[in-house]
C-alpha cells in the first residue's frame, strides 16, 4: 500500500475553503477505491485542482491510483489537473498520461530540508543572503497579517497581473488556519519584502511573495526571506518545500533560475487539461 497522507497543506479543509471562496467555486471530491482527489467546481461546471501542489489522499494501492485516473478521465466536464511533483501526486500524474491531454509542462524547484538549508544554496544565492545581512536587512516570522495582503495586491497591480491573483484579506485569514505563516524582511526604509509559506505534515510550499516597489529592497532580501522560511518550515516538521517554478516553460526563465539556486531538486510537472466534456 502507498501512504498518500491527507495532511498536506493543499488538502487542508481551510485551504480548500479559502480557494473556493476566492474564485467562487465549490469543492468536488472524486473517489476511486481508497483514493480521492479534491477538485473545485465553478458555476459553469469547469473542474480543476486547487491552486498549488495537491495530491490524492488515502491508504492506496497503484490500482487505486489507476482507477482514480480512469475516473478523472471519464468526467463529463472541462477539466484541469495539476498535481504535486512529489509522492502520490507524481504517481497519479503518471497514470493520467494518455487519459487527459497534457496542456503544458513546467519544471518545479524543490528544497529538501535535511540540515541547514543555507548549506544547499548555490554560490550566488549564498552571496545574496550575506549581502542582505551585511546591509542590515532583518527578518521576522509571524502569523499572516493583513499587511501582507496590502503589499501583495500592490505588487500584483504594478505588474498588471490577472485578477485571479488579487487575494483578499479573507483569503489570508483563512489560510492562516491551514498552516500558513509569513516571513517579512525590513531594511532601512521599512518592510521591503514578505512571503507566505504553507506547511502540512512533512510537506511545505513557498506560496506567495511580494516586494516593495519603491525604493527597491536591498539586494538579497528575497533570498533571505526564502532561507528563513525554509528554516521555519523545517522547524515545523516539513522535510520538503516546493519552491515552485518560473513564469513560463522556458528552462532559462529568470524566476526558475532564481529558485533553482536555492533548491536541491528540479522536477517536471505536467498540467493536464481537457476543454471539452
Amino acid at each position: 500500500m502507498l501512504d498518500c497522507t491527507g495532511d498536506g497543506p493543499f488538502e487542508h479543509p481551510e485551504y480548500v475553503r479559502a480557494c473556493a471562496a476566492h474564485e467562487g467555486s465549490e469543492p468536488f471530491v472524486v473517489t476511486a477505491g481508497a483514493a480521492r482527489l479534491i477538485l473545485l467546481r465553478r458555476t459553469d461546471g469547469d473542474l480543476h485542482t486547487v491552486y498549488g501542489y495537491p495530491h490524492p489522499v488515502g491508504q492506496v494501492s497503484e490500482d487505486d491510483l489507476a482507477a482514480l485516473a480512469i475516473a478523472l478521465g471519464q468526467i463529463a466536464a472541462p477539466l484541469r489537473v495539476a498535481l504535486s511533483p512529489l509522492g502520490c501526486g507524481a504517481l497519479l500524474a503518471e497514470h493520467l498520461i494518455g487519459r487527459i491531454p497534457i496542456a503544458f509542462e513546467r519544471h518545479v524547484c524543490v528544497a529538501d530540508l535535511e540540515g541547514d538549508p543555507l548549506a544547499t544554496f548555490g554560490p550566488k544565492a549564498l552571496g545574496m543572503v550575506r549581502r542582505a545581512q551585511n546591509r542590515g536587512v532583518v527578518h521576522d516570522v509571524r502569523t499572516v497579517t493583513p499587511d501582507f495582503g496590502i503589499l501583495y495586491r500592490s505588487a500584483m497591480e504594478s505588474i498588471e497581473a490577472d485578477p485571479l491573483y488579487s487575494f483578499d484579506d479573507a483569503y489570508f485569514s483563512t489560510i492562516a488556519a491551514a498552516g500558513a505563516f509569513e516571513v517579512t524582511a525590513r531594511d532601512a526604509h521599512g518592510v521591503c519584502a514578505a512571503a507566505v509559506f504553507l506547511v502540512g505534515g512533512p510537506q511545505a510550499s513557498y506560496h506567495l511573495s511580494a516586494r516593495r516597489a519603491d525604493p527597491s529592497p536591498e539586494a538579497g532580501s528575497v533570498n533571505l526571506i526564502l532561507l528563513e522560511g525554509l528554516r521555519e518550515c523545517a522547524r515545523r516538521g516539513a522535510t520538503t518545500c516546493i519552491l515552485g517554478g518560473g513564469m513560463s516553460g522556458d528552462p532559462d526563465d529568470p524566476l526558475l533560475r532564481f529558485k533553482a539556486a536555492m533548491a536541491t531538486r528540479i522536477l517536471p510537472r505536467p498540467t493536464f487539461r481537457r476543454d471539452q466534456a
